[in-house]
């Protein structure tokens, strides 16, 4: 089997992004697809995908380690330093290959990285609001649509950083206070300031956040800050968590050797593709890291997430784009996105086991 053309097509959602999706065609009739979604950058991903192309072309589809070194080492993009936009790219290839692979071989990718054919995976939502009060409405409701585990930034909307003061402090230590009445214990709570604090302030956050339990806090602050993480970690009893901006193994393994995370955050659609974060979680899991992956793209990135969570035995949780931010997402599938009880079911299908209607997608394409 060869590959015969790659191909690119945005689809606008209503989150603001523009789904990236990468096509690969075979000569055997077999179309893969992946995701290179980069947030509010996605046409120079685009673009990127297409300076790839001629290095993509004749390969095998199966062949998905040396397509994946070939690109990252010698790709003329990046050549081993390129940032995640030249990473996203290679993601979205990379997805599409295993793609290939699964629906060749007529089994799902997850079963082909080691995991089972078909499972369920946790995952989790997010809630906002402009007062403490809509939050809560707001965080009630995700509730209500099934999941049981949700996410804010409210950390971040009370102090915005880099420096929080203590009256801050006491604002964010009263709005969990009232979370947590709201929502009770049951619920699994997590924060994320958006990597806007020093590292003296993320302790301080931290800190103020350990009588409520959280999940984890995420990213408090800058990723180029090892030796703030692992001070950050090592002074309080709250996990936690950051990753998503690193591109590849590399970096990961930094951040583990340095003491700095307890959940490891790798996007499969910025970190280089399913070869890549499957690396990414055999290395966590040599360093007592548990995997969450950050994902707030399309059906195509959610499910390349899914079937790689369903094969590591580390595995958390993973990030989920709410049915109701996109009312339409689940109508341009061929089969809906399968969530119950906030787990989302990897389906039994081959390949990704993602289809889209092309008629009813098409009101969403940019063109």
């Amino acid at each position: 089997m060869r590959i015969t053309d790659v191909t690119v097509q945005l689809v606008q959602s209503d989150d603001g992004r523009k789904w990236t999706h990468v096509l690969i065609d075979t000569d055997e009739g077999i179309r893969g697809i992946g995701e290179a979604t980069y947030s509010h950058k996605e046409l120079v991903v685009a673009e990127m995908v297409r300076a790839l192309r001629d290095r993509v072309i004749g390969r095998d589809p199966f062949d998905t380690e040396s397509l994946y070194l070939d690109l990252y080492a010698h790709g003329r993009a990046g050549y081993r330093t390129g940032g995640v936009m030249f990473t996203s790219a290679i993601s979205g290839i990379d997805q599409a290959c295993w793609d290939i692979k699964g629906k060749a071989l007529g089994a799902p990718v997850s079963a082909l990285l080691g995991g089972p054919r078909e499972t369920r995976i946790p995952v989790y939502a997010h809630f906002g609001g402009d007062t403490i009060e809509a939050r809560i409405e707001d965080a009630q409701r995700r509730i209500a649509e099934g999941f049981t585990a949700i996410k804010s930034g409210t950390t971040e909307w009370i102090a915005p950083g880099p420096r929080v003061d203590r009256h801050e402090l006491r604002r964010i230590d009263e709005a969990y206070a009232a979370l947590r009445e709201a929502l009770g214990d049951e619920v699994e709570l997590m924060d994320d300031p958006h990597a806007a604090y020093d590292a003296a302030s993320g302790l301080a956050v931290a800190r103020v956040l350990e009588p409520y339990h959280l999940l984890f806090l995420e990213e408090p602050t800058i990723p180029e800050d090892l030796a703030g993480y692992a001070r950050i970690r090592s002074g309080t009893t709250t996990t936690i968590a950051a990753s998503e901006r690193l591109t590849s193994k590399f970096r990961f393994q930094e951040l583990f050797a340095a003491g700095g995370v307890d959940v490891a955050q790798p996007d499969p659609v910025y970190i280089g593709g399913i070869t890549e974060m499957k690396k990414v979680a055999a290395i966590a899991e040599l360093h007592q890291v548990v995997i969450a992956p950050h994902d707030t793209k399309g059906p195509v990135g959610i499910m390349a997430a899914a079937h790689v969570m369903a094969s590591i035995p580390n595995g958390l949780i993973q990030e989920f784009i709410a049915p109701s931010w996109i009312p339409w997402r689940d109508s341009v599938l061929t089969e809906p996105l399968d969530l119950e009880g906030g787990r989302l079911l990897v389906r039994d299908r081959p390949g990704l086991g993602v289809e889209f209607d092309q008629e009813a997608l098409r009101p969403h394409l940019v063109v």
